[in-house]
């Protein structure tokens, strides 16, 4: 009989979160002076040529994005002039979507509201100027009350011109639906961007606060820079109005590249739980809008949160499997009391449950009554195994870009893909790696990077990076790097830097795969 160990699941748990010895990320790295403004809480039409003016706290849009006037009922000379108004604030819930409505020719979405009327009780119908053309109208969502201080919400919105040369903006969405539907002028688009428009919080660089087992395995220490890829942006004190509703935890995703090539897949939760104040210097409290300015005097209303993670580390992208046992450890931390330690439930899980064999290929774990999970044993395949997801990478990229990025990564470009979900940054960052097989990537790659390390992005070499969204709302991104938006599915390239058409790839393989890509994309939107 073989006396080969059988590989183990887990390697370490980890906590991680603000630590003594943790530093200020914002005060280490150049910031960006511009950063997300309050969310836009309303949107309005005014008509000019009626006497309309600009409502109060509302800010209108007079010109595009390179400077061009913008009345949304351009045209001739006697239609109506009108134009796009909108308003920020804190005081309800921001709005998380915006639309056109073509009356009689497709329906609202579920969720939409219509702004049918201008601020004055007249129509607020965009083709109004237009007699014989379909009404139109500007739609939108609102998120739902109360709002949580984490929640998503439309912090930008301005307007492109295709014919004047404009493009849809850099982690903007475009509603592809043109705003001016008279004929005779240019057409005219509404983009905007979703953001976490948050306040009152201050960022460190995470730091490891425990860990299980506590001595490091010899075949595999425990890597000191886990702690920052727990919490990519960094971990927070945040003050929040009391009675905010809590954030449901995050999942996240992360691979950690050893010198020989080997992998180490880290799966990560989220979540927020509450700060002691007086732990805060006088500095941090007033920065938090925990102190008056003037007098120095406490401010009524105000709760502390700190934003921490739980970790799993593996040899194995068993990634599913992890977010279940994630989401039962929280669960269970937060609920009780219990007969059995939490510490108990992490140790069996660790130490007593096998590697799915041969032999028993599915294992059922029961972690309470109500709480299961199934661990199967890998598929074999040619492909190496990764936490790739080609399903994903079709989802938010579609077949055109998906092969646009197979050229960028035969061709060793610089691409930073980004997201606001970080659950499917590392997915998608593997199928583009495993996805030139039997060729391997063998330059920097960091499929989820961390705030701490987003110097990477300076290198002069080619890379394949992941990093959440709200990067751009602090930091200027190098030019000669190639965009990827996985919420947009979008590539946006520089003028200093641009992709190679899919052209370059032999043409009848490259044939084939679109078609194929293009019958499976079908297949998923059925």
């Amino acid at each position: 009989m073989s006396d080969e160990k059988p590989p183990q699941l887990v390697d370490y748990f980890v906590v991680a979160g603000l630590a003594e010895a943790s530093r200020a990320l914002e005060e280490e790295q150049q910031p960006r002076p511009a950063r997300p403004g309050e969310p836009i809480t309303d949107v309005a039409v005014i008509i000019r040529s009626q006497g309309e003016e600009v409502p109060q706290g509302f800010t209108c849009i007079e010109t595009s994005t390179s400077g061009h006037p913008v009345d949304l009922n351009a045209g001739l000379l006697n239609n109506p002039q009108m134009f796009l108004c909108y308003k920020r604030g804190r005081d309800k819930p921001p709005l998380i979507e915006l639309g056109v409505h073509y009356e009689g020719k497709d329906r609202p979405k579920p969720g939409y509201q219509i702004l049918d009327t201008t601020p004055y009780s007249r129509s607020a119908n965009l083709a109004s100027g237009s007699p014989g053309h379909q009404r139109t109208f500007l739609t939108f969502r609102r998120a739902a009350e109360p709002p949580g201080h984490h929640t998503l919400g439309v912090t930008d919105i301005c307007l492109v011109m295709p014919s004047k040369g404009e493009s849809t903006p850099h982690t903007f969405c475009r509603v592809d639906k043109n705003l001016n539907t008279s004929m005779w002028g240019p057409a005219l688009f509404l983009c905007y961007k979703i953001a976490v428009a948050k306040d009152n919080t201050l960022v460190y660089e995470a730091g490891l606060l425990s860990r299980y087992p506590e001595q490091d395995s010899e075949s595999f220490p425990l890597p000191e820079s886990v702690p920052v890829f727990c919490l990519p942006m960094g971990a927070t004190i945040e003050s929040w109005p009391v009675g905010t509703k809590y954030p449901l935890p995050v999942f996240s995703t992360f691979v950690l590249t050893g010198a020989s090539g080997d992998k180490v897949y880290g799966a990560a939760i989220q979540f927020h739980e509450a700060f002691p104040r007086e732990r805060l210097s006088e500095a941090q409290a007033l920065r938090l809008g925990l102190l008056s300015v003037v007098d120095r005097r406490p401010v009524p209303g105000r709760s502390l949160h700190t934003r921490k993670s739980i970790c799993v580390l593996s040899h194995w992208p068993f990634f599913e499997v992890f977010r279940k046992f994630l989401m039962f450890i929280y669960r269970y931390s937060i609920s009780g009391p219990h007969v059995l330690p939490l510490e108990t439930h992490i140790s069996h899980f660790m130490h007593n449950v096998p590697f799915p064999s041969p032999q028993r290929p599915r294992i059922l774990v029961q972690m309470s009554p109500y709480d299961s999970l199934l661990l199967c044993r890998p598929v074999s395949s040619p492909l190496p195994l990764s936490g790739a997801s080609f399903l994903t990478l079709l989802q938010n990229l579609g077949p055109d870009n998906a092969v646009a990025l197979l050229v960028a990564v035969l061709t060793e470009q610089k691409l930073l893909i980004h997201s606001l979900r970080p659950d499917v940054l590392t997915s998608v960052g593997e199928a583009l790696v495993a996805m030139i097989f039997p060729l391997r990537w063998q330059c920097p790659y960091i499929p989820l990077c961390p705030l701490a390390l987003a110097d990477v992005l300076c290198a002069p070499v080619p890379f394949i990076v992941g990093i959440h969204s709200s990067y751009f709302d602090l930091y200027e991104p190098p030019r000669d790097v190639i965009f990827v938006d996985l919420d947009t599915n979008t590539i946006f390239q520089s003028e200093e830097r641009k992709l190679l058409s899919p052209r370059a790839l032999p043409r009848r393989p490259c044939k084939v795969l679109l078609a194929s890509l293009h019958s499976l994309s079908q297949q998923l939107d059925e």
